[in-house]
């Protein structure tokens, strides 16, 4: 390691000595101009006061020595000296301005550096013409004046260090030469004090520069800490208003999204439910193998859509927060089995094995959303396992208060930092290229969702490659449950002659609706509106009105039912059939008294349906029971 450069020192000094030099350069160089026009703005804003006591002391010693020592001369300097504090005052005419260059404010510090030196020089000059010193009145007097004059001129200029120098010294230094000079001790000593006073005066207008300067450096600190805060306070400003911006182009977007959710499975929903009412017709004609084996793969593939839309339709449903829970005690071996039963083929096609362990288990929940929550938990582990198989359990926790549906696979696992965002919707793992066999990433959104519906949890433990569980924690109740009643048989297990007015504005639907029902043993009419439906009824009082929500003109599919029910002065069962998913027509659905359809609508569960209401008309010709296609099994 080489040695490190040795310092340099100047041979005519001793060590520190160049350092002591610098300080006392501080009596004859201005600060920096950032400083320095501060300084002077002290000045500046005494100096009229000053001047004008300054001529006010210059005219009376002036007069007092003439009277006393009877010399012309003392008028002439009394007049150059009010002359150089006139110039004093004319200088604040040019000061410069705040925000003035360096140069300016050299210039003027350089002007009152030279108003400084001539009031010295004059004072100065004072003392050295008119003291004479055996008389001890003009000595008394010129002391006195320089004792005030020099007090007043420290005051004014002490802001600039060079400038209060240049004035003491000067006016000072030939008061002090005259008095040493002089044969008498006493004025030699008087002479010495002189010198004492001027060095004292120069120790205190040392110091009140340094405090002016400790001053202004303060408020340069604090201008500046206001001024940084002012930068935050203006960028944090601006950060709330960029979140602000940004929570209101999220909440935009998330209405298109609902308005884009809404139209497009609506309009993608009528042909599907059109379709699904042909296949049904055409399931019930005469088909050889062949056909029947692509009326399979058709309805497959028609299947397949509907199901898309039906978890679109879920997930607004969720998102929108129109699904009331309806708790109360349910046994959850049947909910179990009905779904282990319903997923055996997919199971058996994928080489899996799904088990349901029994449980005598009963929650207090509604059973309708557990049953989607647990059928989608179901779906999502079939989806995710390769090899192995599912397992569907109960058990008991919190003492027997709590009872805990787990589904355990084999499948691929989850990694601990997706844990939460797999609840996310459109999140999936290990679907980049976003193949839609694999889903549309709403599956556990909605899970999710419905589980804070009903204020209950839904829990995840998961190793990567060795499979993971979910567990569903439910209240537990000790009721027992009571058993569903059986329903009643129609005749000859068709709708057995009911009279079915449909009201749907496209042709499609209402000729593949009229065949089916007419399959079915429905008197079947169709209208294309509201007007068209209450013509109808001239001759035709129906049992059941199935409308479409959306028809042409001024009336939706409820009004209609309205019309109708009000036009036969009867609460006549309706079927409300939409495949509106915004929240406002959801609600609006939701809260009309008919039975609720989301497009599109299978033929089964059309046929189940329209049996359950007829049923209810048959029995009781009292108004329809609100029914969510949703919320069955």
């Amino acid at each position: 390691m080489s040695a490190l450069p040795r310092r340099r020192v100047c041979p005519m000094w001793p060590e520190g000595g160049p350092i002591r030099l610098r300080g006392l350069t501080r009596f004859v160089r201005f600060d920096a101009p950032s400083h320095l026009a501060e300084q002077l703005r002290l000045i500046d804003r005494n100096m009229p006061m000053g001047m004008l006591a300054a001529i006010v002391v210059t005219v009376l010693f002036a007069g007092m020595h003439l009277r006393l020592a009877q010399n012309p001369q003392v008028m002439l300097w009394g007049v150059l000296a009010v002359a150089v504090c006139v110039l004093g005052l004319l200088l604040l005419r040019v000061r410069p301005a705040v925000e003035a260059p360096p140069i300016r404010v050299r210039r003027h510090a350089r002007r009152l550096l030279m108003v400084s030196l001539g009031l010295g020089l004059l004072w100065g000059y004072f003392a050295w013409a008119f003291m004479v010193t055996p008389n001890p009145h003009t000595t008394n007097l010129v002391i006195g004046a320089l004792a005030g004059i020099n007090a007043g001129g420290m005051v004014l200029f002490c802001a600039v260090l060079p400038i209060s120098f240049v004035f003491l010294v000067t006016s000072v230094t030939p008061v002090a030469l005259v008095l040493l000079g002089s044969s008498e001790p006493s004025a030699q000593l008087m002479g010495l004090a002189t010198l004492t006073y001027m060095l004292a005066m120069l120790g205190f207008g040392y110091q009140a520069a340094r405090s002016v300067r400790q001053s202004i450096d303060l408020r340069f600190v604090n201008a500046d800490l206001v001024g940084r805060l002012r930068d935050q306070t203006q960028r944090a400003v601006e950060a709330r208003q960029m979140a602000e911006d940004a929570l209101l182009e999220a909440e935009n977007a998330n209405r298109a999204k609902g308005v884009f959710l809404a139209a497009a499975s609506h309009d993608l929903r009528q042909p599907l439910h059109a379709l699904g009412l042909f296949i049904g017709s055409l399931a019930g004609t005469g088909l050889s193998g062949r056909q029947r084996s692509l009326l399979s793969q058709i309805d497959a593939s028609a299947q397949a859509a509907s199901d898309m839309l039906g978890t679109l339709l879920d997930f607004s449903k969720v998102d929108a927060g129109v699904i009331t829970p309806r708790p109360h005690p349910f046994a959850l071996q049947p909910m179990l089995e009905r779904l282990a039963q319903e997923f055996m083929p997919q199971a058996q096609v994928q080489g899996l094995a799904l088990r349901c362990r029994p449980s005598p288990a009963v929650a207090v929940a509604d059973p309708t959303l557990v049953e989607r929550i647990v059928r989608n938990l179901l779906s999502n582990a079939l989806r995710y396992t390769e090899h192995g198989g599912v397992l569907i359990a109960c058990r008991l926790r919190e003492g027997g208060e709590r009872v805990v549906i787990e589904l355990w696979d084999t499948g691929v696992g989850i990694p601990r930092h997706q844990h939460r965002a797999i609840f996310q919707e459109f999140h999936q793992l290990g679907n980049a290229e976003r193949d839609r066999r694999k889903g549309l990433g709403l599956g556990l959104a909605i899970v999710d969702g419905l589980a804070r519906a009903m204020s209950v949890s839904v829990t995840v433990s998961s190793v990567p490659g060795r499979g993971s569980v979910f567990r569903l924690t439910l209240p537990r109740s000790r009721e027992a449950v009571m058993p569903l009643p059986t329903p009643l048989p129609l005749d000859g297990g068709d709708l057995g002659g009911a009279r079915v007015l449909v009201v749907d504005d496209d042709e499609s639907v209402r000729s593949a609706m009229a065949d089916l029902l007419t399959q079915w043993g429905a008197w079947c009419e169709v209208a294309e509106s509201g007007p068209e439906a209450e013509a109808l009824m001239t001759r035709f009082t129906p049992q059941i009105v199935v409308a479409d929500y959306r028809l042409r003109g001024p009336s939706n599919g409820r009004e209609v039912i309205e019309q109708v029910r009000l036009r036969a002065r009867r609460p006549i069962p309706g079927v409300l059939v939409t495949g509106d998913t915004s929240v406002e027509r959801l609600r609006e659905a939701q809260a009309s008294g008919a039975v609720l359809l989301h497009k599109p609508v299978p033929a089964a569960q059309l046929h189940a349906v329209l049996a359950d209401l007829l049923r209810v008309e048959r029995l009781t010709a009292g108004p329809g029971a609100q029914v969510d296609v949703g919320r069955r099994s």
